[in-house]
């Protein structure tokens, strides 16, 4: 009779665990996916637009409507690279990169990504992770 009650106590443990870690993957999941959250502040010292990275060194060309977001974007004024990480709808939301890691260019900070019009390159302003 003991080992029967283990088994239905590990068992309701077991079941139980994995219920909870589904539910967090879930809603981790959804986070960071999420392009419905609204612009949060504005972007600072901005470029006209942002150009798309090319093959080659230091080649950009022009974003085109239809081609969905490409990565990476750069800043063709000081070639600071934006890293896409999510995309929907033809905007894009991206981490401001430089050499050292993350950059605070544009006011963008940790908690924050940069939202871009992908088929223009043009910034629409600053969203959460």
């Amino acid at each position: 009779m003991r080992s029967t009650s283990a088994v239905r106590v590990t068992g309701v443990f077991g079941a139980t665990s994995a219920l909870v870690a589904l539910v967090a993957l879930a809603g981790c999941a959804s986070s960071r996916s999420s392009m419905a959250g609204p612009v949060v502040a504005e972007a600072k010292n901005l470029p006209d637009h942002f150009r798309v990275a090319a093959t080659g060194i230091a080649q950009t060309e022009e974003p085109k409507p239809g081609e969905g977001c490409r990565n990476p974007m750069v800043d063709p004024r000081n070639g600071t690279a934006l890293n896409l990480m999510r995309s929907k709808n033809g905007m894009g939301d991206y981490q401001v990169l430089s050499e050292y890691g993350l950059d605070l260019t544009y006011g963008v900070d940790s908690r924050h990504l940069l939202r871009i019009d992908c088929a223009t390159g043009k910034a629409l302003g600053i969203v959460d992770r």
